[in-house]
Parts: structure tokens; sequence; C-alpha cells
């Protein structure tokens, strides 16, 4: 009998995850019930999340109680909302875990699936760990290894580049330190330096390379 693989694998990269959640505490879902088809990307804010929904319709008392909550939404043509709210118990986590919200999907008004990139299994186990805390009975239900789009990319690279991008390393208002994050990569600054380096050269040969061939 064939053995089924680990729904979490068991390696030593980064790795996408599917992610089941509970949750009681979504405006938005509660309020547009049934008449979603898809939340195409969710993107938590921390204390605020944005929705980009694909929805059959919008009715006016639909719109105007989503605003009456302290939800703002933008229609984006026939089938398509742009909404800000309150963000709900799990994205208001997931916005300062170790993780990047890749896309998530409703399967009810109160179940959730978020698609994760996740630098390590390690915290993969943090993040169950704390939303089992919080009663959102999660459960991982897929988890691949990250596949770089470049394939010299190393797993070690795509890690950095995650941690710096999550930590706002990139920002204009700096929010994590070169030192931060080597502490947190378990390396030397220099060493978290030239990770980040060769990391990036390969991104932006990647997209300069793409620019040339359209």
């Amino acid at each position: 009998m064939k053995k089924e693989p680990p729904l979490l694998l068991r390696v030593k990269q980064p790795i996408q995850v599917e992610l089941y959640v509970r949750r009681e505490d979504c405006r938005v879902m509660h309020l547009l019930g049934g008449r979603h088809s898809v939340i195409e990307r969710v993107i938590p804010k921390g204390e605020v999340s944005d929705h980009l929904i694909r929805v059959k319709d919008l009715d006016p008392q639909t719109r105007s109680a989503m605003k009456s909550v302290g939800v703002k939404v933008v229609r984006l043509g026939d089938e398509w909302v742009w909404a800000r709210s309150p963000s709900c118990s799990a994205c208001r986590f997931l916005s300062s875990a170790e993780v990047l919200t890749l896309n998530a999907w409703p399967l009810s008004q109160n179940e959730i699936v978020y698609r994760l990139l996740v630098p390590s299994v390690g915290n993969v186990r943090d993040v169950l760990r704390e939303l089992d805390r919080l009663g959102l009975r999660p459960r991982v239900t897929k988890s691949v290894p990250a596949k770089p789009r470049r394939k010299d990319l190393t797993p070690r690279q795509l890690q950095a580049l995650l941690l710096a991008f999550r930590k706002g390393y990139f920002d204009v208002d700096r929010e994590a330190t070169l030192t931060e994050l080597a502490r947190t990569l378990g390396v030397a600054p220099a060493s978290a330096q030239e990770l980040l380096r060769r990391a990036l050269k390969k991104v932006v040969e990647d997209f300069l390379e793409g620019i040339q061939k359209d």
C-alpha cells in the first residue's frame, strides 16, 4: 500500500503551506454571505486587511451595511470589489507572524484557507501553535517546497529574501536592520548582506531578461 506523504513536509528550506482556519469575526464574509465566488487576495496589515473579491452581485443595501461596520468598499468593474476592513483574528495574527500571505479563499462564512510562504517548518509549527491557542482550529491541508523562479536561487537565499521582505527591510522607513536579519538567520551581518546581495542580483537579472524577451 502506497504511503501518503505527510501534510507538513520535513524540509530545511522555505515551504508553501495551505492552512485551514476557522474564525467567526470576518466582517467582510459575514456580510457577503454566499454571493462571493472567491477572495482572490487577502493582504493582512495588522489592524486592517485588504481583500480583492470577485462577487456576483453587490447591492446598495449590502454595500451600506459593510460601510456601517467599518468596511471600506471600492467597486472595480462589474465583477470585482476591493474591501478594507478591520482584521479578523486570523489575519491580525498572520500580519505579525513569520509568513508571507500569498492568497486566501473562503470555504464558508467562517472557514478560510490561506496559502502562505513560510521560511521553515519550525515557523509553521509556531504559527499552528499560536492559532490553536487563539481557538482558530488550524490545520495544514497541503505543503510543498517553495521553488525559486530561477533554479540557481538557493533555498537559503530565498529564505533571506522572504525574511527581509516580511520584516520591512526594503521599506523606505526601514523597519528591520541587517543585524536583526542576521540574528534571525543565525549568521553574521556580513554573511546576511552577502546572501541578500547574491539573491537580489539573481532576481534583477531574471527581471531584466524577461523585459528583453518581451
